[in-house]
């Protein structure tokens, strides 16, 4: 009796283990607009077009209500990331964060002030910045200036 029961517990385990939704790095992760938070500032999730996210190589996402706040707490946590997404500033469509072009600048208005948006095309990302007097950047790039630590990753509290 102790045996079969003990086999029964055993195969349950391995069910429930083998039924776990696997995540696909794939694709980017669910944000419920509105509702969930920013894992940097805690605030609300509300515009598509700032919101950013990444999961980690552990399969956890984290989301963002601008990109600047992504930077920062990757930057500040340094974990081991599996992928960034960002989504494109005019379509708000997401894009995987290496393939984006970045538009900086003191002038952009983001939720949390970082100055910081992305397109899927560098000719529209250009146009932007030209219209702006921002710059435009590789997501390499500006990961380096966020890395760093330089003042433009500093967020205005406006």
């Amino acid at each position: 009796m102790f045996k079969t029961r003990n086999f029964i517990l055993l195969a349950l385990l391995v069910v429930l283990v083998a039924c776990q939704a696997q995540t696909d790095l794939s694709q980017p992760p669910e944000i419920v607009y509105g509702e969930d938070v920013c894992t940097e500032c805690g605030m609300i999730i509300s515009e598509p077009r700032f919101a950013s996210a990444y999961y980690t190589q552990d399969g956890e996402a984290r989301s963002f209500d601008d990109i600047g706040g992504m930077l920062t707490h990757h930057a500040e946590q340094q974990e081991d990331v599996a992928q960034f997404w960002v989504h494109d500033y005019e379509t708000e469509e997401w894009i995987v964060a290496e393939e984006a072009f970045y538009v900086s600048g003191k002038e952009l208005h983001t939720p949390m002030g970082y100055g910081v948006v992305a397109f899927s095309n560098q000719e529209r990302a250009q146009n932007f910045a030209d219209q702006s007097k921002a710059m435009v950047m590789s997501f390499a790039a500006i990961m380096q200036v966020y890395m760093e630590g330089s003042e433009t990753n500093e967020h205005s509290d406006s």
